[in-house]
């Protein structure tokens, strides 16, 4: 099993609507008092969740056998 072009622009892609996602929340949405803090726990939390589900696609392509 490889990666492609589109799993690595994905996540690439990811990284970037993650800090977005932050910002927009914590920033102007004034979520947890705008505390910048979360903000970088949201943010890492948004790009290690991504980069989870490509580790267990990984997994689950290794045990179907591809």
């Amino acid at each position: 099993m490889n990666f492609t072009l589109i799993d690595y622009t994905a996540f690439g892609l990811w990284v970037l609507i993650s800090i977005f996602i932050s910002y927009v929340l914590i920033n102007r949405l004034k979520f947890f008092k705008g505390d910048k803090n979360i903000q970088k726990v949201l943010t890492w939390g948004l790009i290690l969740g991504h980069l989870l589900y490509l580790i267990w696609k990984y997994i689950f392509l290794k045990i179907l056998g591809n």
